[in-house]
């Protein structure tokens, strides 16, 4: 008998959460006997995407990735497939918000989230990096993972105050080493390390670097790179010139100030060199201040700042998911906008000897690149280029 429903092989339907260029989120449901429902969210890519190799081979190693990590503050994905020609993910569901989301509303409300927000995040997300980080394959082979894309969109917090770490879609790693594309910038220009946005060779110390990025934005209330176009986004963060907290905030706590400037030491030698070393100095920080877990207190937080629905359904926490461009294998970028959702990935296509095809005038020596990049993207926004090699 038609139920009138809408299914996806076996999962029902709920609702379309976002949509973007390539995939769409939708909530759905796993339906068993006796009245058994658990709720999850399909990352479902559009078929005529599925059928490019390389798009398919990516979104494949993701899902290989994610499949070999398992901890309370990564967002599980528990399932991969094919279903009519649309490839699929499937993956924990959790109410709340994503850290960008809430730290828009704050600023909106000028209402920051502190010091104690930014230490609980911390504390939760170099967890989870100490983990990825030193994650091995299943015969003991490092991962060598780096998540390369730790930005507020991909932190995403429960309604229940739990921190946890999104989208591994940009990781790199042994699984996908072989088929990194040389000459290719992927993240997000406002949260990238150095070493990131000029394209030379990145470990776990620069997703380090993001995470103090974050934790600064968290902390002070104030945007660290991020400016009014991409092009002066992409030279500060290059410079990056780190303001110390306290210049602004003479009470900002000494204690953090000093974690979050060696976090962010343009250096990756000079900053913190694990995660798990990062994780320490964050809890004796935390015990001087006399401050127990925040996790009941960060629940709150989200609940005043993200107010549920008038149903009273606490949204649906989403990672970074925006509009798409794609760089076809002619070199050609073809865009399709669509609503986003948090911040798009940032990806510069850059030739083989690391040079655009064209330079340009002005902008930090050193960077002519990334500007002329800048200068052809800026016009559409935020965008996330995927790159596919001839």
């Amino acid at each position: 008998m038609d139920t009138g429903e809408a299914y996806f092989g076996k999962y029902r339907i709920l609702q379309q959460l976002a949509s973007g260029g390539m995939a769409h989120l939708l909530l759905a449901s796993i339906d068993g006997p006796d009245g058994f429902s658990k709720p999850c969210v399909i990352k479902r890519i559009l078929p005529e995407y599925a059928n490019l190799d390389a798009f398919s081979r990516m979104f494949a190693d993701e899902a290989k990735v994610a499949a070999l990590l398992t901890h309370p503050n990564i967002v599980q994905v528990f399932d991969f497939g094919k279903i009519d020609g649309q490839y699929y993910l499937a993956m924990e569901w959790i109410q709340g918000q994503s850290l960008d989301r809430v730290l828009r509303h704050a600023w909106k409300s000028a209402f920051p989230l502190g010091p104690r927000v930014a230490v609980d995040v911390g504390l939760a997300i170099s967890d989870a990096l100490s983990y990825a980080h030193a994650k091995t394959l299943p015969d003991g082979t490092p991962l060598k993972l780096v998540h390369r894309d730790i930005t507020p969109g991909n932190v995403l917090v429960s309604r229940d105050g739990i921190v946890k770490l999104a989208d591994f879609g940009i990781v790199k790693s042994s699984v996908n080493m072989e088929r990194t594309v040389a000459g290719v910038v992927k993240g997000k220009y406002p949260y990238m390390s150095p070493e990131q946005i000029t394209n030379r060779e990145l470990d776990h110390r620069s997703d380090l670097y993001s995470l103090g990025i974050v934790l600064y934005e968290a902390s002070t209330g104030k945007r660290l790179f991020k400016r009014d176009t991409v092009e002066a986004t992409i030279v500060a963060t290059s410079q990056a010139h780190v303001p110390p907290p306290s210049e602004a905030q003479p009470d900002f706590p000494p204690g953090l100030e000093a974690i979050l400037l060696k976090l962010l030491q343009k250096n990756p030698d000079a900053r913190y060199q694990s995660a798990r070393e990062l994780h320490v100095d964050l809890e004796r920080f935390r015990s001087s201040q006399h401050w127990t877990s925040g996790g009941r207190e960060l629940a709150m937080l989200v609940t005043k700042l993200c107010p549920p629905d008038p149903s009273g359904q606490m949204p649906t926490a989403l990672p970074a998911f925006g509009s798409a461009t794609t760089r076809t294998p002619s070199g050609s970028p073809s865009a399709k906008p669509a609503p986003p959702v948090g911040e798009s990935t940032d990806m510069l296509a850059l030739t083989p000897s690391g040079a655009a095809p064209a330079q340009t005038q002005g902008g930090a020596a050193g960077f002519p690149w990334a500007i002329a990049v800048a200068a052809g993207v800026s016009a559409i926004g935020s965008a996330l280029f995927w790159y596919f090699a001839a």
